[in-house]
C-alpha cells in the first residue's frame, strides 16, 4: 500500500508541480532497478494495454475497410511485445541524453538521465488512458506536457544552464520521436496486427 501511495504521490507530484518534485527527486538515490521495479514497469504498462483493450472492445478505423478489430490473442501478443520493447526504449533514451549532456554543458550521469526521461514519459503514460474510449484518442497530445516536466527537471538532473534548456529540450523531443518510429517498426515486424 505505501508503494501505491509513493507512485500516486510521485505521478501528482510531476504533474501539478514539476519543479517542486524534481528538486526532491534530484535529492533522492533511486537505484536503475528501483526505477523499473516501482515506476517504469507499472506506467510503461498503459499505453500497450489501454490501446489493445479499447481497439478490441470498440474496434478502430481501418481506411475503407470500416471499424476492424484486433483478434484476443493477437491483440494481447502485440501488446505484450509493445510493452517489452518498450523497457529498453526507455533506457537507450536515457543513454543518449547522458551521452550528449556535456555538449550542452551538462553532466553526463546515466542514473539521473533515467530518472528524468522515466519520470517526464509520466504524462505521455497517464494520456495513453485515453485510448480505451472511442472519440477521446486524439487526448493523447495531453503527453505533450511530458516535454514541459522534461524541461523543468532539466537543469536539476543533468546540470544544464538555463540558456540551453531549449536547444537540449528539442534534440532529445527528436531523439524521443525516431525512438517511437523505431519502436513501431519493431513492435509490426515482431507482432503484426492480426485483424477480424
Amino acid at each position: 500500500m505505501e508503494a501505491e501511495m509513493q507512485l500516486l504521490s510521485r505521478i501528482k507530484g510531476l504533474i501539478l508541480t514539476p519543479q517542486t518534485e524534481w528538486a526532491k527527486i534530484s535529492e533522492e538515490e533511486t537505484s536503475v532497478f528501483d526505477l523499473y521495479r516501482n515506476y517504469i514497469a507499472i506506467l510503461a504498462l498503459l499505453p500497450p494495454f489501454a490501446s489493445f483493450f479499447g481497439s478490441w472492445l470498440f474496434g478502430f478505423s481501418y481506411g475503407s475497410q470500416g471499424i476492424m478489430h484486433p483478434t484476443f490473442a493477437g491483440g494481447l501478443y502485440r501488446a505484450f511485445v509493445q510493452y517489452l520493447l518498450s523497457l529498453p526504449a526507455i533506457f537507450i533514451v536515457a543513454f543518449v541524453i547522458s551521452a550528449i549532456a556535456p555538449h550542452f554543458e551538462g553532466k553526463t550521469d546515466d542514473r539521473r538521465a533515467l530518472l528524468l526521461t522515466a519520470y517526464s514519459y509520466t504524462p505521455v503514460w497517464l494520456a495513453s488512458l485515453f485510448g480505451l474510449i472511442p472519440g477521446l484518442r486524439w487526448l493523447d497530445v495531453l503527453g505533450f506536457y511530458g516535454i514541459y516536466v522534461f524541461s523543468v527537471g532539466l537543469p536539476n538532473m543533468m546540470r544544464v544552464p538555463r540558456e540551453n534548456l531549449d536547444v537540449f529540450t528539442l534534440a532529445t523531443l527528436f531523439l524521443v520521436v525516431a525512438t517511437v518510429a523505431l519502436h513501431g517498426w519493431l513492435v509490426h515486424l515482431i507482432a503484426p496486427q492480426q485483424l477480424i
